[in-house]
């Protein structure tokens, strides 16, 4: 009789299950742990790369020429890289006054989360300010 008491008991031992039970929990809570930092990073990107935008646009609006408001759109984006040539559309001038100059561009967007297959996603980054 001691001897089936013995099996049955260890049959319903729990050891090892706080372990197996971490291991199931643990890659959900990693998964949405780096899916956080993975989206404050990218929308860090993005509102340093907007700001860049409206102090292109800002320098448009005081009638800057072209280079110059493209350089102050890469300065104003470190330490981030605009993706394509940012574009100045309206031009200022003592007629143009009150209306809108805008400088925009597509920028892509990497994001990379552990066990998860890369995603890239592309939006439109625009600032405006009116002529001066």
């Amino acid at each position: 009789m001691a001897r089936g008491t013995g099996a049955r008991s260890r049959l319903r031992r729990e050891d090892g299950v706080a372990a197996v039970e971490f291991a199931i929990v643990s890659t959900v809570l990693f998964l949405v742990l780096f899916g956080i930092i993975e989206f404050g990073r990218t929308y860090s990107e993005y509102e340093v790369l907007q700001g860049a935008a409206r102090e292109g646009a800002r320098r448009a609006a005081v009638r800057a020429p072209a280079d110059e408001v493209v350089a102050a759109v890469y300065a104003a984006a470190e330490p981030y890289t605009p993706s394509s040539g940012p574009a100045v559309s309206g031009q200022c001038s003592e007629t143009t006054v009150g209306q809108q100059v805008s400088v925009s561009w597509n920028q892509s967007f990497e994001i990379s989360i552990p066990f998860m297959p890369p995603a890239t996603i592309t939006r439109t980054i625009t600032g405006v300010f009116r002529c001066e």
